[in-house]
């Protein structure tokens, strides 16, 4: 009877087969409202790690590993993740998906090895998607992308000059003398977003080299590379980056490859450009002649007049500068795919932009490469490059010092009825009303930078332990960004100015160079305790920063010739070389609750070599907690299905300026003997970053199956330690040392209203309305009041003493009863932002998009003003509203006349940001045209700064000649007028 126990054996091993047998389900993603197929789709079984995604078709193959029923999480960018159920006797689907108005399914990066789904996110970090960011319009600059799309963030601009030059403060003042501007990480690398000096302050005499009217080095990077921005505006959310997040961090990930056929997508825009806003210049007359000019030059004046009005010569010199229609020309090409182990995106760019004023200009050639590789199953290394070469033509705007080197200096103060233009015999007329001729000027000066730049990032995840129920890996991820920035400045011996020189004939040549390398490895464990799931994370950082600098000017150049050996006086400007080197461990522990309940607490060690004791470290704790309320199961309404309240507490420090802890040495040479003298400031070997705490609250709330959602946040951030210059005894024998002294408060509110106003098979309309304000006091300044930036009380200055904000602005007239004495004429911090974006698709193809943007308040010091009246060409300057006799010109309101409150002006606009319209064809008709060529055409036509309303009286209430600075970035000189870009697209997808 032995077959007995070899029939019971095979008995149960085809039991034991069939209890593990499995079953595969496939089936179609769609969307829900137009029936397009979605690519790239997810599935995964619920509560393990197995999953697929949709193919080029949308279609999908899942195994199961077991005959019992499962659920499916299916969710896909942009869409509303649902959960369906399988069995074996279900193993056929057709998925659609809804259109995620609020996007509560988005993956948010929130700190060096972490993410989180927006839905469990007890922040409020804003999120710009590739779509929200160039899907409108062409953008020259990435975070000229950013205005009016995250709330919290005050832009502005050093001017209209192609190749861009913003500056971006997120939730107030960070900083008095430092950088308030925000980390900037792309692809994890932290990359050098300075405004690097190009030399035009120095040889046009205007002062330091916050005057230089530059760009910031973001302008490199192509915009249309980037697949989202994650903004991180306060310690809360950034305190797990230490040292260098006080005033917020700025995530830029770009596009990756994925899975599927090789596709080519390339892109044309052609544009225009024309000025945003010109002020119109006043007509001269014999009256007004008589009026203006002293006695003694009148009847010179009056020959001038009457010989223009007789060959009808009077030449509106800003339409002849500034109106000048510029061509724009943006051409992309972007390669993707890949398969299961390897997946590719290579793009190309190239950006040609002409200025609207002649000779400027920016191009900029970009090609970059993003590989992910699977090495093993196990183990994963991505791995982009980016390099970019650009070339920016910025000529001669803003603030000057006699040199006459600016452009809207120069026509303040030259009447209509001279013409400065070119002689028939090549030479120009001297400018008898100024020290130049801004015309030959922009024939021959030049201001060029050019920008060789190579930004190398790789990421490696090893899976070191991976189950259905956790998982430990290893994240390892560096980066280097390598800069060099070749600038020129140059006017020739024969312009007006130069030619009354000692020493005619000017060149200023500027290299920098910097290299920033980052390397942070960390351990990612992911487990459950019950029903509560468990992420750790431990890590560590290191940062280097090298930077070297040297300019080199020359003056008495031989004719022709712009070789620094052909100079008669050549000097060495300014040399600087830095070396920084930061350190930092992290820990992160983040708890889930079934999505219930979610909280996270972190701390970070931080240690730098520009700290007065550089192996002190300083710790930067972190904690928060979400609640979503309506995902408990007492929670029974159909109206209200998301509620979330949350609260957040971070800290974080800004870095020491470099050089705080050394006191200078400035070289001499007496009777032939070289030497150094002490500087009259001395450092501090105890000084330490200043630092930012800040309690944010808020709630988030979803309406009608989350078609509409509201988010609101208040905010307290506090900074301290920031650096003063401390007054020293004269006995000391030196003047000032840096001290940490000051402290901040800034408060605000934010809110954000979105959500599908219509939906339907041939239409959907989604709509979206951010509002923020923020206020700030000093609450303590540690040294006596004082006044600073601008050019003086008379034009208008900066108040620094503690219960006021370092915005305020005061001037002339003396008043005592406020410190500092004088009084208050405005604040540079506007009282409220709000902005209005729609996207609007009709009958699967055509799409409309606008975005509107209100600053209410908010005062700029208006120095183009001062320059207009005090030359006599600002439009209307000879009416007399008042009736008094006295023109507009010389007697300008607020009384009493002529103090600076004439120059401090109310900057309140509203500008039509981006306008975009356009048309997808069908997919039938590209293949009746095309067969399986083409596979897809996109046309259309849009808009970019569209229409400004205002009473500002200058060219744009959001430039300023220093607007990289922390505190006086509202001051407006002359500046190049900001432009209005029209433009005609067309991408073709193969």
């Amino acid at each position: 009877m032995i077959y007995k126990p070899l029939l019971t054996l095979v008995f149960l091993i085809l039991s034991i087969g069939i209890s593990q047998a499995q079953y595969t389900v496939t089936g179609n993603v769609s969307d829900e409202r137009t029936g397009e197929t979605l690519i790239g789709a997810s599935l995964l079984i619920k509560g393990t790690t197995s999953g697929t995604i949709t193919d080029l078709d949308g279609n999908f193959t899942l195994p199961i590993p077991n005959s019992n029923g499962v659920e499916l999480v299916i969710s896909s960018i942009g869409y509303n993740s649902i959960t369906l159920k399988v069995s074996p006797s279900q193993t056929t689907l057709n998925i659609t998906l809804k259109q995620d108005a609020t996007n509560l399914d988005e993956v948010v990066v929130t700190g060096l090895a972490s993410s989180v789904k927006r839905s469990n996110l007890a922040n409020a970090v804003s999120t710009v998607s590739a779509r929200d960011l160039t899907g409108t319009t062409t953008i020259q600059t990435a975070d000229g992308a950013l205005y009016g799309k995250v709330a919290g963030a005050t832009i502005r601009s050093n001017g209209g000059a192609p190749g861009g030059g913003m500056s971006i403060q997120l939730r107030g003042i960070s900083s008095l003398t430092g950088a308030s501007q925000p980390l900037i990480i792309v692809d994890g690398v932290y990359i050098n977003n300075s405004f690097q000096s190009t030399g035009r302050a120095a040889v046009s005499g205007a002062g330091g080299s916050n005057q230089d009217d530059g760009s910031n080095r973001l302008a490199d990077l192509n915009p249309a590379d980037i697949e989202n921005i994650e903004v991180l505006k306060g310690p809360s959310a950034a305190a797990i980056y230490g040292t260098r997040a006080n005033a917020g961090v700025i995530i830029i990930t770009t596009k990756r490859g994925v899975e599927g056929r090789t596709t080519v997508s390339l892109s044309q825009d052609v544009g225009f450009a024309n000025p945003l806003n010109l002020l119109g210049v006043d007509n001269w007359s014999e009256e007004k002649i008589n009026f203006f000019f002293p006695e003694q030059t009148r009847a010179q004046e009056l020959e001038r007049f009457r010989a223009a009005q007789a060959s009808n010569t009077f030449i509106d010199y800003e339409d002849y500068f500034y109106n000048n229609q510029a061509t724009l020309l943006n051409t992309r090409i972007n390669i993707s795919g890949g398969d299961d182990k390897t997946k590719f995106f290579v793009s190309g760019n190239i950006t040609s932009e002409d200025g609207t004023i002649k000779r400027t200009g920016f191009d900029r050639y970009s090609i970059r490469a993003n590989i992910d590789h699977k090495i093993a199953p196990w183990i994963k290394l991505g791995v982009s490059s980016n390099y970019i070469n650009s070339s920016t033509d910025r000529g001669f705007t803003g603030n000057q010092n006699n040199s006459g080197a600016s452009i809207g200096y120069s026509i303040a103060y030259t009447p209509n009825y001279y013409d400065l233009r070119r002689n028939a015999d090549g030479t120009y007329p001297t400018n008898p009303y100024f020290s130049e001729n801004p015309v030959a000027v922009t024939d021959f000066g030049e201001n060029n930078s050019s920008v060789n730049r190579f930004i190398q990032a790789f990421t490696l995840d090893i899976d070191i332990l991976k189950t259905d129920k956790h998982f430990l890996k290893a994240q390892i991820a560096g980066g280097l960004d390598f800069l060099n920035n070749a600038t020129e400045v140059y006017l020739p011996e024969f312009l007006q100015f130069q030619s009354s020189q000692a020493n005619p004939g000017d060149i200023f040549v500027g290299r920098q160079e910097s290299l920033n390398t980052n390397f942070q490895a960390a351990l990612v464990y992911n487990w459950n305790v019950g029903r509560v799931n468990m992420n750790s994370q431990a890590g560590m950082v290191r940062l280097d920063f090298q930077n070297h600098s040297l300019f080199n000017r020359g003056r008495g150049l031989v004719p022709g010739q712009k070789n620094l050996k052909q100079a008669a006086v050549q000097e060495i400007n300014s040399e600087f070389e830095s070396e920084v080197q930061e350190a930092g461990i992290f820990l992160q522990q983040e708890m889930n609750f079934e999505d219930k309940i979610i909280g996270t607490l972190g701390i970070r060690w931080d240690k730098s070599s520009l700290n007065g004791n550089p192996n002190e470290f300083f710790a930067f704790p972190r904690a928060s907690m979400a609640v979503n309320i309506a995902n408990f199961d007492f929670w029974n309404s159909s109206a209200i299905t998301l509620l979330k309240p949350r609260i957040a507490y971070g800290e974080t420090a800004g870095p020491v300026p470099f050089g705080s802890t050394y006191t200078p040495l400035g070289g001499t040479n007496i009777g032939g003997l070289l030497g150094s003298t002490v500087a009259t400031s001395i450092g501090n070997t105890a000084i330490i970053p200043e630092t930012a705490s800040e309690l944010e609250f808020g709630v988030d709330v979803g309406l009608f199956n989350n078609r509409f959602s509201l988010e609101a946040t208040y905010y307290i951030k506090n900074t301290q330690n920031n650096i003063q210059n401390l007054n020293l005894a004269p006995s000391t024998g030196v003047n000032t040392t840096p001290s940490n002294e000051a402290e901040l408060s800034n408060k605000g509110i934010e809110l954000g209203l979105s959500g599908t106003i219509l939906e339907k098979s041939n239409i959907r309309w989604f709509s979206r309305v951010l509002f923020w304000k923020n206020t700030i006091e000093m609450t303590r300044l540690g040294i006596p009041t004082y006044l600073s930036g601008g050019f003086g009380s008379g034009l208008g200055t900066f108040l620094y003493a503690e219960g006021y904000s370092p915005t305020t602005i005061v001037g002339t007239p003396a008043d005592p009863s406020v410190p500092g004495g004088f009084t208050v004429w405005g604040d540079a911090q506007p009282d409220f932002n709000l902005s209005f974006s729609n996207s609007i698709s009709l009958y699967k193809g055509i799409e409309l998009s606008f975005l509107i943007d209100w600053r209410k308040g908010g005062s700029n010091i208006n120095l183009t003003s001062f320059l207009n009246d005090g030359g006599g060409t600002t439009n209307g300057w000879f009416d007399d509203d008042n009736g008094d006799g006295i023109p507009n010109g010389r007697q300008r309101e607020p009384e009493p006349y002529n103090n600076a409150g004439r120059w401090i002006q109310d900057a309140s606009f509203v500008k039509v940001r981006e306008i975009g319209l356009y048309y997808t064809i069908p997919r039938e008709t590209i293949t009746q045209w095309f067969g399986g060529t083409v596979q897809g055409i996109k046309v259309g036509s849009s808009a970019n700064n569209a229409f400004m309303f205002t009473k500002y009286p200058g060219y744009d209430p959001e430039t300023s000649t220093f607007g990289a600075q922390a505190v006086q970035n509202n001051v407006d000189i002359a500046p190049y007028p900001t432009s209005r870009r029209i433009f005609f697209h067309l991408t073709l997808d193969f």
